[in-house]
């Protein structure tokens, strides 16, 4: 007849060294802290039109997110700019989605910070070309007398232009109070002659000539004065 053995294991004791007290038990791990959102107090007026004063140097780059993920995702590599349209000639440039109370003041203010940040760190390294820019076109809507969201530049070189695109491409305009990210492509018109000779037969109805495409002499390049000159002419209509 089999036996049936039953084995009951003992408790657990804890050993005791005499001399020195029980080791205490291990402390609890600590919890998983999730991922935060922080809020950013960022600086700056709305999107209204400002004036150009001298010391004034506002940069789209200081406009930061409001909203921010403590551990943001990776985002994709952008595409190359060769598979976008840009060449080695590429110089003139059309930004897209620009805030649309944005004057051409504010945008030649922008573009000179960007031409003297540039041109301080070329000075640092002791080679490359300038960033400097000829030509600056801003649209304008003349019943809103607010822009049409898009700008053209031509920069004196493609390098320049490759780097103007590396500036702006994908900024947001959080610190304008504008969703609008912007957009640089190459423009269909390259070059300041070119786009001097397109717009010396074209007429604006508008008021003043502020409105009006200019070109620089000599380029602009964020440090020394220059001259604008405007192209195209002036339309007046009667007012009503």
């Amino acid at each position: 007849m089999p036996v049936m053995v039953y084995y009951c294991p003992p408790p657990s004791v804890q050993m005791v060294v005499y001399g020195f007290p029980a080791a205490p038990p291990p402390a609890a791990a600590p919890a998983t802290r999730r991922c935060s959102i922080t809020l950013i107090e960022e600086g700056g007026a709305g999107d209204e039109p400002i004036e150009l004063k001298a010391g004034d140097e506002p940069s789209p780059r200081k406009a930061m997110a409001p909203f921010r993920l403590a551990l943001p995702p990776p985002t994709p590599p952008a595409p190359a700019a060769s598979a976008l349209g840009f060449t080695a000639s590429t110089s003139s440039l059309m930004i897209r989605n620009i805030p649309n109370k944005f004057r051409k003041e504010r945008i030649i203010a922008i573009l000179d910070q960007h031409c003297a940040d540039e041109n301080r760190n070329l000075r640092s390294r002791s080679r490359g070309v300038k960033s400097e820019y000829d030509f600056l076109y801003v649209p304008i809507d003349f019943r809103t007398r607010c822009n049409k969201g898009y700008a053209f530049v031509n920069m004196t070189t493609a390098a320049a232009a490759l780097r103007l695109r590396g500036f702006l491409q994908d900024h947001r305009w959080d610190a304008a109070q504008c969703p609008k990210v912007c957009d640089v492509v190459p423009a269909a018109i390259q070059g300041r002659d070119a786009f001097v000779a397109h717009f010396s037969a074209s007429w604006f109805p508008c008021h003043t000539k502020a409105f009006l495409p200019v070109w620089f002499d000599p380029p602009r390049d964020g440090v020394q004065q220059t001259k604008a000159h405007v192209v195209g002419r002036i339309v007046t209509r009667p007012r009503g």
